[in-house]
Order: C-alpha cells, then sequence, then structure tokens
C-alpha cells in the first residue's frame, strides 16, 4: 500500500524550519521525502495549503486502562482526532500490569481512577497485558505503575513493606522493565504510593536508573500548601518541598526524572512559579536529567480524595465519621483553603455514582447549598456516596500566563492526562489539549517549528521511543495534517478540534476531514524490551 502525501508545508518535527515537499509512504513507513514526487501510490492527498508533521506524541496519558477493552476505539478516537499518533501510559503510579496473579487486591489497582473489571483475561505481567490487546487505534508506550505492586502485596495499607514485601515489589519492577516497559512511575498523592518512605522510592529509582530508564513522578504537593504534609502549612511550600524530594532522588540514584504535570493549584501557590523552574533548570545545568510535562488548561481531572490528608485516608472507615476526626478535618482544610487560594467552588463534579447523574457539572458549594449543609460536610458526603471513587475537575491549576510562559520554556513537554470516563462529564482536554497548544502559540507568536519538536521529536528522544517523532525516510509513518490558520478548539460543548485534516498511524489513515475512520487496528504496544 503506498500514499503520497502532496505539496505539504513540512515541519519536521526536529526543530529546523519548514519546506515543503511531498511524502511518499509504503506500507507503515516513510519511503521518500522529496519534492515532486511522480511515483504511483494507491492514495494520493493534496496537502496544498497544510502543515504535514509527525504525529504528536502525549508523553502522560492512562489510556493503558482502556487498551485491553473489546470497545477501545471509544476511549482513543478523541485522541487521534487531535492529533494524537502516540500516547505514553501508565502514569502516576498505576498501571493494569505488574502485580502478583493471585493477588486479593485487584480491585484495588487503578486506586480509585481506574479498573481492570471491564477487561477480560489475566493481566497481571506486561507479557500478559500485550497478549490481552487485541487491537489499538494508535501507539501506547507503557511506563509501569509503581503503585501496582504495592497494591498487589498489602492494598492501601499505610504501613512500611517488610523487607520481603519491599524485595518481592521490587523483582516484579524490575522484570517489567525487562519486558519493555519504558520506565517506572510513582503517584505520590494516591493510595498507596502516598504511604511509602523515601527509602522504598530511592530503591525503585535506582533500579530504574540501572536500567537507563524513565521515571515519571506525581508528586506530593501541587499546591503552597497541601494535606500531603503535617502541619498541612507552615514552612516552605509544599510544592516545592516535593520538588526538593525529586532532586534528592536524582542526587541519590542519577535517574532521568519527568516530573508529571507541572501545575501551581490555588492563586497562592502561583508565586512559586520562579522558583519552581528555577530548581529544575539548575539541576539540568549541572548534568543532571530533570523535565515536566504541563497541559494546555487550567484546570484538571482527578479523583475525589485527591485533597484529603493522608492521616484522614489512613483512618478505619468507622472512625472517619467521628466528632474528633470531623474537628481536625475541618480545621486543617478550612486553613489549608485560606493558606492555598483554593476552595470547594473550584472543585467540579463529573460523576458520582448511579442515581447521582443530577450532581454532575455542580461545585461542592452548590451542592452545599441544595442539601442545607456546610461544604466540608458536603464534600465527605460526596465521597462516602462515590465509595472514595468520585471524578472531579480541580480548577485554578494554572493561569493563561503560567501555561505560556511554561510553553516557552525548553524543559516543557507537552500532554493531556485525560481519559474517556465510563459516564458523567468528560474532561475536555480529552478532545482539544494539543489543538489549542498550537493555537495559544498561534496568537502569542511563539514558532511554529519550535511547538511541533516538543510534542513530537524531543518526546520520542524523552521517551525513547525510536524511529517516531521526526518524518525521515525510514521512519514510521505517524503523521498529523493541519490547518496552522484554524487549529484549535472548535465550538461545540466539548470542544472538539478544528483544523485537524488527515491523521496516518503506521502508513493508515485513522483520521480523515477530521474525523475518526473506525480503522481500530493500526496502532502498537511499543516495547522496548532488553536482551
Amino acid at each position: 500500500m503506498k500514499t503520497l502525501l502532496k505539496n505539504g508545508r513540512i515541519v519536521d518535527g526536529s526543530g529546523s524550519e519548514p519546506y515543503f515537499a511531498d511524502i511518499l509512504i509504503e506500507d507503515d513507513r516513510i519511503k521518500q521525502i522529496s519534492t515532486d514526487i511522480q511515483e504511483e501510490a494507491d492514495e494520493i492527498i493534496d496537502c496544498s495549503g497544510l502543515v504535514v508533521s509527525p504525529g504528536f506524541i502525549d508523553v502522560h496519558s492512562h489510556n493503558d486502562w482502556f487498551a485491553a477493552r473489546k470497545d477501545n476505539d471509544r476511549f482513543f478516537s478523541p485522541f487521534l482526532e487531535q492529533g494524537i499518533t502516540t500516547q505514553v501510559t501508565g502514569n502516576c503510579g498505576f498501571s493494569p500490569f505488574g502485580y502478583d496473579k493471585d493477588t486479593q487486591n485487584k480491585g484495588l489497582l487503578g486506586s480509585g481512577l481506574f479498573s481492570l473489571c471491564h477487561i477480560d483475561g489475566d493481566t497481571s505481567t506486561l507479557p500478559a497485558f500485550a497478549a490481552a490487546i487485541k487491537s489499538l487505534p494508535l501507539n501506547i508506550v507503557p511506563l509501569y505503575g509503581h503503585m501496582s505492586a504495592r497494591i498487589g502485596v498489602c492494598g492501601y495499607d499505610s504501613r512500611e513493606l517488610t523487607e520481603d514485601e519491599l524485595r518481592h515489589t521490587e523483582d516484579i519492577l524490575e522484570q517489567a522493565l525487562r519486558d519493555g516497559a519504558a520506565g517506572i512511575s510513582f503517584g505520590l498523592m494516591y493510595e498507596p504510593d502516598r504511604y511509602a518512605p523515601y527509602e522504598e522510592l530511592r530503591r525503585a529509582a535506582a533500579i530504574c536508573a540501572k536500567h537507563g530508564k524513565i521515571l515519571t513522578v506525581h508528586i506530593r504537593a501541587n499546591s503552597a500548601a497541601s494535606t500531603s504534609y503535617n502541619p498541612p502549612v507552615g514552612g516552605r511550600a509544599h510544592n516545592l518541598r516535593a520538588q526538593d524530594e525529586m532532586v534528592q532522588l536524582i542526587r541519590d540514584t542519577g535517574v532521568k526524572l519527568q516530573n508529571s504535570h507541572l501545575i501551581f493549584v490555588g492563586e497562592k501557590s502561583w508565586k512559586t512559579v520562579d522558583e519552581s523552574l528555577s530548581i529544575i533548570n539548575e539541576l539540568n545545568k549541572e548534568g543532571f536529567s530533570y523535565k515536566y510535562d504541563s497541559y494546555s488548561l487550567t484546570y484538571g481531572a482527578s479523583v475525589i480524595t485527591v485533597v484529603l490528608p493522608t492521616w484522614f485516608l489512613s483512618l478505619p472507615k468507622e472512625k472517619r465519621g467521628s466528632r474528633l476526626a470531623k474537628i481536625r478535618l475541618a480545621f486543617e482544610i478550612g486553613l489549608t483553603k485560606r493558606v492555598l487560594g483554593f476552595n470547594f467552588n473550584d472543585i467540579v463534579i463529573t460523576w458520582i455514582a448511579k442515581g447521582h447523574e443530577a450532581l454532575i457539572g455542580k461545585t461542592v458549594v452548590q451542592i452545599a447549598k441544595e442539601w442545607g449543609v456546610s461544604e466540608l460536610d458536603a464534600y465527605i458526603r460526596l465521597v462516602e456516596l462515590s465509595e472514595g471513587k468520585g471524578r472531579v475537575l480541580m480548577h485554578r491549576y494554572l493561569t493563561d500566563e503560567i501555561i505560556l510562559r511554561l510553553m516557552k520554556d525548553p524543559n516543557c513537554y507537552f500532554m493531556t492526562d485525560a481519559w474517556i470516563e465510563e459516564e458523567g462529564k468528560q474532561n475536555p482536554a480529552c478532545f482539544l489539549c494539543f489543538p489549542l497548544f498550537l493555537k495559544i502559540a498561534r496568537d502569542n507568536g511563539l514558532a511554529l517549528k519550535d511547538m511541533i519538536h516538543r510534542m513530537t521529536g524531543m518526546a520520542a528522544e524523552r521517551f525513547m521511543i525510536k524511529e517516531r517523532g521526526l518524518l525521515k525516510e525510514g521512519y514510521y509513518a505517524d503523521i498529523t495534517v493541519f490547518d496552522e490558520k484554524k487549529i484549535g478548539p472548535g465550538k461545540s460543548e466539548d470542544g472538539r478540534p478544528e483544523g485537524i485534516n488527515i491523521v496516518i498511524v503506521n502508513g493508515a489513515v485513522v483520521v480523515n476531514n477530521g474525523t475518526f475512520t473506525g480503522k481500530n487496528s493500526d496502532g502498537r504496544l511499543l516495547l522496548q524490551k532488553e536482551e
């Protein structure tokens, strides 16, 4: 099968200046890039007036949780329609593989955000997970989520692992890396990684460094004050303290570290941007590898329990409703809100449970007024109704000014951190995140070649994705064709993008005229196996 793209403006992903040329694709690879290619092709696509770039690489995704599902195209098609051809999955400590097959804690995997309940068969190892995937609409690069082995061993227990348990989880982790995982991820604001002591993290990071792979980390705090620390306010800004922990990990192990979704939650946290970026910049100047990723939106999706303190989550459920626990919780959250510049009006419900659909789209403040209770009581009730699995959109993560500043920073990579929910309100990042990046760049005079480099060639190099990320002869034909003048969020309620014309995955056209074609078997699981 040969496909010929004619007369496109080539932005090749390397950061080089654009140029005009044709691209000939044969089967799954780029055969030739040249002006006025005359070779016959099965399909000829006129790209006059359009940009032809490598397919976008989303460096922070959770779509591995949907990869082995029979109906997986509905979870991937919105990302294809925004030009994404490859997603790095397994972030924030979550992965659907890498646990004891006979564990009694399988239902806890995903920590309330994700679940294996819709997947048939075994996914306990990376080879088993790979075998469970019957088709993929796009490419995924799997990381190993550190929490999977820990949950398999002790569920959400807040205790330290015994030495035997620790060695067992490390054996699982190391096997996942040998089997082809691109690296390891931590989720230090989620159960149970939030309970992991530094030494457990250091040992896992050292294993990652030994294998020469990347460590991605959802750090303990993304705000100047947080319930991840005790006391929840005071002293050095907590997001900076969380970054200090990353600096120590890097210095102690030499691991290549990616700070997942660098955000600054609450207006009082926005003044820490300078120091945060300085920490990252200085460590890179010393020769270490410390980078980060960001979204193009000022809010993001999370699980409803994410703002609860560790001590409260570690209490038995019957003790969480005690008067003493509620008094302490009210004091800590109230103090945190004042210090942080973030409140319950910034938490929007996207899903609680069946029978409570009327809550979708409302803030905790609105619900509290409807119920005639305090905001904290409403919040705790929402947690209980959802059994801790409620979904929310958290606002005041960033400002438009901070997003632009991060986009200009050479240490920043682009991502969505979004997934299609089974039910309820969807995160708009599923539909518009990468087109919005390009609109912001266009509106603010940022060079297209630099933005495309961030989301293609630079991302492929960072995550060691071979023969992708560039428009180069011999490379795989992952290609996005778009209208630079039109690209951006559309006018529909969910912001489905405009300006994306053609998306090609491994040589196959999977998006035509901006719409998914229904072809869901051209993507691949990209493993980095060790000899």
